[in-house]
């Protein structure tokens, strides 16, 4: 007498076809426990669906360790945020990770003090695999992690936020690094830090990010790196020294800067901006109606352009004038300028002056938040 068949007899083709039937993930996960081909299934109907790995309250950190085994090979980023899913780092978890998935390429992860030590442990046994790491802390305590972080040699992306003391210097040793954001996530003191000096040996950066921190004076040497960087952000910054050229700058971001040099924000960007597509500005002490002209005329690939106005007077000669520059830079209808004004009371002015305007079309506007 022929043994009875079972699913775990069909094909893996019509074993794909239940597994599409079942809504829920801990449907699919309980089923492909039950005969190891059903587990060879559920991989197989995954195919990439865990490239990006982010562990949540739909299973419990056992079923995920078992989703792990069967798709580990496919994983390539881990991603935790406790605030969206419900499940913060988990060391089970982080442990089959290790196990079973060989091509992981990127961390992120909010970090709690509790979890320090298991993520430092899971940094070291993974730093040969890793080219993207994110931090987001989310209590006080020193940055020690940061010391392991920069023993990953081959590390490209590195952002990190939270609590920034002296260890932000060990980032010096990343020497790989392309793109690296630094943000104080405690918004009430900037803390001091010497960007300069982390940046000197990362030669090969090009997207540059600091966020609620005080610039310093540096006595390292420039950095070859600003000579060829792309993207450079200084958000609710303060700036006390002057900054390396940086020519080749498509992208710069400088929302609520403070400068105690009067005058050097706008010098720094018709300096630099030859090559400036993409502009968001709100500085202190603020620009003004000529210097927003002149910034126009610097900047002759602007294509967007994010600002409060918030001390210009508008008048219908005025907009007549950046209209006329626009021109000039090679603006046309197919590729318009995107202006985008924080301030509602001067959206909508400039709005109304712009529509009695020739050539308007010239630009996109729309109104920012506030």
């Amino acid at each position: 007498m022929e043994n009875p068949r079972t699913i775990a007899d069909l094909p893996l083709e019509i074993l794909d076809l239940i597994f599409k039937y079942l809504i829920y993930l801990k449907y699919k996960v309980n089923l492909s426990q039950a005969h190891e081909k059903l587990g060879k299934a559920f991989a197989f109907h995954c195919r990439n669906a865990f490239r990006k790995l982010a562990p949540s309250t739909k299973l419990t950190p056992e079923l995920w360790v078992f989703v792990i085994q069967e798709c580990g090979s496919e994983v390539e980023e881990l991603f935790y945020n406790g605030l969206s899913t419900g499940l913060y780092w988990n060391d089970l978890i982080a442990q089959a990770v290790v196990k079973h998935c060989p091509n992981l390429r990127s961390l992120s992860t909010c970090v709690h003090r509790s979890d320090v030590k298991s993520i430092q442990s899971f940094l070291v046994k993974m730093k040969s695999s890793l080219i993207s790491v994110t931090f987001d802390q989310r209590e006080s305590f020193p940055q020690e992690i940061l010391k392991t972080v920069s023993e990953i040699t081959q590390l490209k992306i590195l952002s990190f936020k939270g609590n920034v003391d002296e260890d932000v210097y060990h980032i010096r040793n990343l020497v790989a690094l392309e793109k690296l954001a630094i943000e104080n996530q405690y918004y009430l003191r900037k803390t001091s830090v010497d960007l300069l000096k982390i940046c000197a040996p990362l030669r090969k950066l090009r997207d540059l990010t600091a966020s609620n921190i005080k610039i310093v004076s540096s006595e390292e040497p420039y950095s070859e790196m600003w000579v060829a960087l792309k993207s450079l952000s200084l958000i609710r910054c303060e700036l006390s020294i002057e900054l390396p050229d940086c020519p080749e700058l498509t992208y710069l971001d400088i929302e609520s800067l403070k400068c105690r040099t009067e005058g050097y924000v706008l010098r720094y960007i018709l300096k630099n901006g030859a090559n400036l597509k993409t502009l968001y500005e709100s500085c202190d002490p603020p620009i003004n109606a000529d210097d927003f002209l002149q910034l126009l005329r610097g900047c002759p690939k602007l294509r967007y352009f994010y600002t409060p106005m918030e001390y210009i007077k508008l008048y219908s000669t005025y907009v007549s004038t950046i209209v006329e520059i626009l021109e000039d830079n090679g603006v046309t209808r197919e590729d318009p300028l995107e202006l985008v004004i924080s301030r509602r009371i001067k959206w909508k002015w400039f709005r109304r002056l712009l529509l009695r305007t020739p050539n308007a079309e010239l630009i996109e506007l729309y109104e920012g938040g506030t």
